[in-house]
């Protein structure tokens, strides 16, 4: 899930921004297992091979979200990548993150973006 220094995920039902290294580095952490996504969500994954685009994430273990869907998943761990800016939001994370353990934070040298924090929780 991609979200600003303010947990801001959409504006006007749209993402925020995007950088094509999050998708690159989401291959790489996975490697060649699936992952599931919305069809808006596989626009960004485009000419990857391990793409399930579903309206059932629940039996996916790997999930990429653009939305606040997580309390309808069960996951051990959470990975959020980190604009550098504050953009306009109208929808924000509501999911209690921080309830979770820091277990890694790195940064990613982005296309679009300067620099992309991935963060990786656990429970």
């Amino acid at each position: 899930m991609c979200l600003d220094q303010k947990d801001g995920l959409l504006f006007n039902d749209r993402r925020q921004s995007r950088d094509r290294e999050v998708a690159v580095d989401i291959e790489k952490t996975i490697g060649n297992e699936e992952i599931g996504m919305s069809e808006y969500s596989a626009k960004l994954f485009e000419g990857y091979d391990n793409i399930v685009v579903t309206d059932d994430l629940k039996d996916c273990r790997n999930v990429f979200l653009e939305k606040d869907d997580l309390d309808l998943l069960d996951f051990d761990e959470l990975i959020i990548y980190r604009w550098d800016k504050v953009y306009p939001a109208d929808v924000r994370l509501t999911f209690d993150y921080k309830s979770m353990t820091l277990k890694d934070v790195s940064v990613i040298k982005g296309y679009s973006h300067d620099k992309i924090i991935k963060e990786v929780y656990v429970r």
